[in-house]
């Protein structure tokens, strides 16, 4: 992201966690950020973009945190443990964001900001529903959706009770959080599921924007096709074979996934069906972006 652009977006969120969005005018923003109303302009056509661009700047802030890949050689309890330590710090650090939402719960929201949410919102969901599913194994599989409410509901509590009240260390809360988590999966029953898989698929487009009648192995045959005809096809089908190979295995390597997808994203006839996996392994929307 370009550093004024950067500049901008900090500024409104600063100011739109003070005045609220519909109090906050676009001069005042171009004001704080030390440029003329005109210049926002070559920058954001509208207030609109900007917050969409402040949702996606938040949503990249937050794929960085859970896709990292420092902790690789740890077991998946500990992964966990530290990419929620890192999760809550970050987001502490950047919670004018938070203090937006609470300011101005019901902003007005466009297509374009309704889509860009409800990705962040699939990515989140995917993050724990991955790791809960490593920790307890396959059979936890009919309450993963109970499991997956109950664990972002208690990151989200104490996240909004910390905004305002920093009195306990992340480090000690983060444990605390998945030894309670270990309790609930201890005392629940698959038939205590409250939500099962097909009610939850019903209203799934309301919540996220994936396609999930589509796999992985269905949308890499699709790029095949797509490329049959093209001269450089063997080139593009070693990034596919690649592509097919780490998605057959328990734990894909992202850094792999997101280079060959890259290799992919320069033929333009293929960035729709390269998103769906962008969408799918939680990649960082802004690496695909022009």
């Amino acid at each position: 992201m370009a550093e004024k652009n950067k500049l901008i977006i900090e500024n409104a969120i600063k100011l739109f966690s003070t005045n609220s969005i519909s109090s906050t005018s676009i001069q005042d923003i171009a004001t704080e950020s030390g440029i003329s109303k005109g210049a926002f302009y070559l920058h954001f056509k509208s207030k609109d973009a900007l917050v969409v661009a402040i949702i996606d700047y938040y949503s990249d802030l937050i794929t960085s945190c859970i896709q990292k890949n420092d902790y690789d050689e740890l077991v998946p309890r500990e992964q966990y443990n530290l990419k929620l330590t890192d999760l809550f710090e970050s987001i502490l650090k950047h919670k004018d964001f938070i203090l937006v939402q609470m300011k101005d719960p019901s902003i007005p929201l466009t297509d374009e900001m309704k889509s860009s949410l409800k990705r962040l919102n699939y990515k989140m969901t995917q993050f724990h529903q991955n790791y809960l599913t490593e920790l307890y194994g396959e059979q936890i599989k009919p309450i993963l959706w109970d499991l997956t409410l109950i664990i972002d509901g208690l990151f989200h509590s104490y996240l909004k009770f910390l905004i305002h009240a920093p009195v306990v260390e992340i480090r000690t809360l983060v444990p605390y959080i998945l030894e309670r988590v270990d309790s609930i999966v201890e005392g629940l029953k698959p038939e205590d599921a409250l939500l099962k898989e097909e009610q939850v698929a019903a209203v799934l487009s309301d919540f996220f924007e994936v396609d999930d009648s589509i796999s992985v192995s269905d949308t890499l045959n699709e790029i095949r096709n797509v490329i049959k005809e093209s001269e450089k096809k063997d080139e593009l089908y070693v990034s596919i074979d690649m592509l097919e190979e780490e998605s057959q295995k328990t734990q894909p390597r992202v850094p792999i996934i997101q280079g060959m997808l890259l290799n992919l994203h320069n033929e333009p006839v293929l960035r729709s069906l390269i998103q769906r996996l962008v969408t799918h392994y939680q990649l960082n929307d802004s690496l695909f972006n022009d």
